[in-house]
C-alpha cells in the first residue's frame, strides 16, 4: 500500500515537472513568435513615422518656395519697371518734372515709391510727396548710392526706414548712366504691408506660419505673430540661422515653448529669407498615434498569450501554423484577413498584431502612392508655370525686339530725310520726295503709338465710343483712297467690292479695324499677292470680309491670332513688322460694337480671310444742309500758346502756309496778355503749360465777357477720354491729341 502512494506521488511530481516544461516551452515559443512581430512592426512604424513626417515637409517647402518665387516675382518686376524707367527721355534730359509723371504710373498704387537720387546720393525727387517738395538730407541715402554705383548692378536692401516717407521700406535701387554721363540710382520702395499681401494671397493651412526677413533677420512681412520679437526683429534661434545664411528645415520654438519644424529658403536676387514654420506636433501626430495604438495593441497581445498559453497547449500548433501562414501572407504583400477565434489568446493576439501591421504596411503604401500622384501633380504644375513663364519672357523679348525695330525704321527715314534737306544743292524734285518721307514715317510712327495706347485703353476700358448710325461702305472707300495716296498697298492688287450698309458705330474705331485687318493683310502677303475687300448685308447684320493670297495662318496659331502680341515665325530681317497688337485692338474694338471677328486659313502659303460681323442698323436720311467750311481766302486770326520751341515754330508755319495769321505765346501768362491786347479769331492752346496750364488759361477766357465768345481748341499729348472730358469742363470747344494731322485740324478750325 504504501509503495502504491510512493508511486503514485513520484508520478504527480513527474507530471508537474512535465507540465512545468511545457509552460516554459510555451512561453518561449509565444516569445519566439512575437518578438519578430514586434520588431517588424516597430520598424514599419518608424519607417510610416519618417515617410509622413518626410511628405509634410515637402509641403512646407513647396509652400516656402511659392512664398519665395512670389516675393522674387516682384523684386523682378519692379527692378525691370525701374530699368525702363530709367530709359526716359526726360531723365536724360534733365527734365525731372516729366520724369515725375513717368514715375508716378510706375509705381504701384498704395504700395511703392520712386525716388531719383543724384550721384552724391542727394534726393531729386519722390513720389511719396508732390513733384518740388523739399527733400531732406539721408547719410544712409549716400551711402547706398555709393555702394549701388560702385557695384555696377541693382541691389535690393534690408529693411530701412524712408528718408521722404518715414515709413518702413525696402528698395530696389538701380544704377542709372545717362548718354551724357551724368549718373543717378533710381530707387522704387516697398511698403512692408505690400508683402504682407503677397504672403496672405498664398494659401496655407490655418496653423501654418510664413514670414519674409532681411539679410540682417528684420521682419519684412509674415503672416502669424509670436515668431518675432516686439522690435520687429525673429526670435534668436531663428535670427541665428537667417543670419548664418542657413536653408532647409530647421526645429526652433516660439512663445509658449510650441516646438515647431522650420523651412527656410534664401533668395539669390535679394539675400532675404522666407521661413515656413508648422507645429510640431501637426506634422508627427498621425504617426505617433498609430504607433502608441500598435504598442498597445501588442502590449494586450503578449499579457493575453501570457494568461491563455496555459490552456491552450493541445492546439497551441494548429494555432500558431495559421499565424506563420498570415505572416507569410503579409511577406508577399497579400491581404491579412481577421480569422475566427482559436482559443490561444497568445496566439490570436499575434494574428491580430499581424492584421494591424499588415493594415499599417498597407496605409503606408497607400500614403506613398498618394505622396507621389502628388508630387507628380505639383511638378506637373511647376512644369506648366515654367513654360508659360518662358514663353511670356520669349513673348516680351520678341515684343521689345519688334518694337525697336518699328521704331528705327521710320526714324532712320526721318533722320537721313532731314540730313537730305540740309543739303543745300539740293533738288527741288528730291526735296520734295524728302518732306513725303517724314509725312509717311510719322504717320507711321504715330500709328504705332496710337495702336500701343489703344490697346492699353480698350483693356482697362478706358475708351468710350462716339456711336452714330454711318455709312459703312463709305468708311472703307475713304480709306481704300487714303490707302491709295499713301503707297502702303502699291505691290499688292487690292480690290473692294462693297453695297450700301448701315451700322450704329464710332466712326474713328470703324475705320481703326478696317486700317488695321487692310494693314496685317498687306504685311503678310508677298509683293504682286491679291487682297480683295468685300462688304454685305446679311440679314440682320453686316460682314466685311478681307481676304487675301499671302503666307497663310497654321492651325496651331490660329486660336490665338487675336491674343496680344502674338505673331507668326519671323524671319531676321523682320520684314513684316507690326507689334502683334493690331489684331487684339480689332477683337476688343469689335466687341465694344457687339460684332464678332472670326479668321481661317487653309494652312501655310493659302491665304486667310478675317471676317468682322457687325448689327446691322436702320438706315437715315441725312439732311444735306450741313456747315461748310470757310473759304481759303478767308483764314482767321489765330494764336498758338505752345512751350516747346520747335513745335511752336512748326505749327505757325503751317498755318501760316493755309494763309492763316498766326501769333504765338510761350506760357499762358503771356498767351492770356497777347488776347487782351488783340483778340483773335481761335485759339490753339497746349495744356502742359509753365506757370498756369491750358485749362486754367480756358477758365480764365472763358469768364471774361471780353473773350468768353473766343473758339477754343486744346493741342495736348494726354488722349485718354478723361482727358478730353476735364478739356470739354474746362471750356475748350475741341479736344485734339498730338501729333494733330494737319488736314483734321483745319476741319476742326472751320467748322468748331
Amino acid at each position: 500500500m504504501s509503495q502504491l502512494r510512493k508511486g503514485s506521488w513520484q508520478n504527480e511530481i513527474q507530471f508537474a515537472l512535465a507540465a512545468m516544461k511545457i509552460r516554459a516551452y510555451l512561453a518561449l515559443m509565444v516569445a519566439a513568435i512575437l518578438v519578430p512581430v514586434i520588431v517588424f512592426s516597430a520598424i514599419s512604424l518608424h519607417m510610416l513615422l519618417t515617410a509622413e513626417r518626410d511628405a509634410a515637409l515637402k509641403g512646407v517647402r513647396e509652400l516656402g518656395r511659392i512664398s519665395l518665387v512670389s516675393v522674387d516675382r516682384e523684386l523682378s518686376n519692379t527692378e525691370a519697371a525701374v530699368r525702363m524707367l530709367a530709359t526716359s527721355n526726360h531723365l536724360a534730359k534733365g527734365e525731372f518734372e516729366a520724369f515725375y509723371q513717368k514715375a508716378r504710373y510706375a509705381d504701384k498704387a498704395g504700395s511703392t515709391y520712386t525716388t531719383l537720387l543724384d550721384e552724391d546720393g542727394s534726393i531729386l525727387l519722390s513720389t511719396a510727396v508732390p513733384y518740388g517738395s523739399p527733400m531732406p538730407d539721408s547719410h544712409a541715402a549716400a551711402e547706398r548710392v555709393a555702394q549701388v554705383l560702385a557695384a555696377g548692378v541693382p541691389k535690393v536692401s534690408n529693411l530701412i526706414r524712408g528718408a521722404v516717407s518715414g515709413q518702413q521700406l525696402v528698395v530696389v535701387d538701380v544704377p542709372v548712366q545717362t548718354t551724357a554721363g551724368k549718373r543717378y540710382v533710381i530707387s522704387q520702395g516697398f511698403k512692408v504691408e505690400h508683402f504682407t499681401r503677397v504672403l496672405n494671397q498664398i494659401e496655407a493651412p490655418a496653423g501654418w506660419m510664413a514670414g519674409v526677413f532681411d539679410r540682417n533677420g528684420l521682419v519684412i512681412a509674415q503672416r502669424s505673430v509670436g515668431a518675432v520679437e516686439a522690435r520687429g526683429e525673429a526670435r534668436p534661434d531663428l535670427r541665428a540661422a537667417i543670419r548664418g545664411k542657413q536653408v532647409g528645415v530647421i526645429r526652433n520654438e516660439r512663445d509658449g515653448n510650441l516646438k515647431l519644424y522650420t523651412v527656410l529658403q534664401r533668395s539669390d536676387l535679394s539675400g532675404w529669407t522666407v521661413a515656413v514654420g508648422v507645429p510640431q506636433d501637426e506634422i508627427e501626430a498621425a504617426a505617433r498615434n498609430a504607433l502608441w495604438v500598435s504598442i498597445a495593441g501588442l502590449a494586450a497581445a503578449i499579457v493575453c498569450a501570457a494568461v491563455a498559453g496555459l490552456f491552450f497547449a493541445r492546439r497551441l500548433s494548429q494555432s500558431i501554423d495559421i499565424a506563420a501562414r498570415s505572416a507569410m501572407a503579409m511577406g508577399r504583400g497579400e491581404a491579412v484577413e481577421p480569422r475566427a477565434s482559436s482559443g490561444v489568446a497568445e496566439v490570436d493576439g499575434v494574428q491580430a498584431a499581424i492584421a494591424a501591421a499588415a493594415a499599417v504596411i498597407n496605409q503606408e503604401k497607400l500614403s506613398r502612392q498618394q505622396a507621389e500622384r502628388e508630387r507628380e501633380t505639383l511638378f506637373a504644375s511647376e512644369r506648366t508655370a515654367r513654360n508659360l513663364a518662358e514663353h511670356q519672357n520669349r513673348a516680351k523679348g520678341e515684343f521689345l525686339a519688334m518694337l525697336g525695330h518699328e521704331l528705327r525704321n521710320p526714324l532712320a527715314a526721318i533722320v537721313n530725310a532731314t540730313s537730305v534737306l540740309a543739303h543745300q544743292g539740293l533738288a527741288l524734285e528730291g526735296a520734295a520726295r524728302a518732306r513725303d518721307i517724314i509725312r509717311r514715317q510719322s504717320g507711321h510712327l504715330s500709328r504705332i503709338v496710337d495702336d500701343l495706347l489703344d490697346v492699353g485703353r480698350v483693356h482697362s476700358g478706358k475708351i468710350l465710343l462716339e456711336r452714330r448710325p454711318l455709312r459703312f461702305d463709305t468708311i472703307i472707300a475713304n480709306y481704300m483712297v487714303t490707302l491709295g495716296e499713301s503707297g502702303r498697298g502699291a505691290q499688292h492688287t487690292i480690290s473692294a467690292g462693297t453695297e450700301p450698309a448701315w451700322v450704329d458705330a464710332d466712326a474713328t474705331r470703324l475705320e481703326q479695324i478696317v486700317a488695321n485687318l487692310l494693314d496685317n493683310a498687306i504685311k503678310y502677303t508677298p509683293p504682286g499677292g491679291t487682297i480683295a475687300v468685300t462688304l454685305r448685308v446679311e440679314a440682320d447684320e453686316v460682314v466685311l470680309r478681307v481676304r487675301d493670297s499671302g503666307i497663310g495662318i497654321s492651325a496651331e496659331l490660329i486660336p490665338f491670332v487675336f491674343d496680344l502680341f502674338v505673331q507668326g515665325a519671323r524671319t531676321l530681317d523682320r520684314s513684316q513688322g507690326g507689334l502683334g497688337v493690331g489684331l487684339a485692338l480689332v477683337q476688343r474694338l469689335a466687341d465694344m460694337h457687339g460684332g464678332h471677328i472670326g479668321v481661317s486659313s487653309d494652312g501655310a502659303g493659302m491665304g486667310s480671310t478675317f471676317e468682322l460681323r457687325l448689327p446691322r442698323a436702320q438706315a437715315i436720311v441725312v439732311n444735306a444742309g450741313t456747315q461748310a467750311p470757310k473759304e481759303a481766302g478767308a483764314r482767321d486770326q489765330v494764336l498758338v500758346i505752345e512751350d516747346n520751341q520747335d513745335g511752336r515754330e512748326m505749327m505757325a508755319m503751317m498755318l501760316e502756309a493755309q494763309k492763316y495769321k498766326v501769333r504765338t505765346a510761350i506760357d499762358g501768362y503771356e498767351g492770356l496778355r497777347m488776347v487782351a491786347e488783340r483778340l483773335p479769331d481761335i485759339a490753339l492752346v497746349d495744356i502742359g503749360l509753365p506757370g498756369i496750364d491750358g485749362y486754367e488759361v480756358a477758365r480764365r477766357l472763358r469768364a471774361d465777357p471780353s473773350t468768353s465768345g473766343l473758339r477754343l481748341v486744346a493741342l495736348t499729348g494726354y488722349g485718354l477720354e478723361s482727358d478730353r472730358a476735364r478739356a470739354l469742363d474746362a471750356g475748350f470747344d475741341a479736344h485734339l491729341v498730338k501729333p494733330v494731322d494737319l488736314g483734321r485740324l483745319i476741319e476742326i478750325m472751320e467748322t468748331v
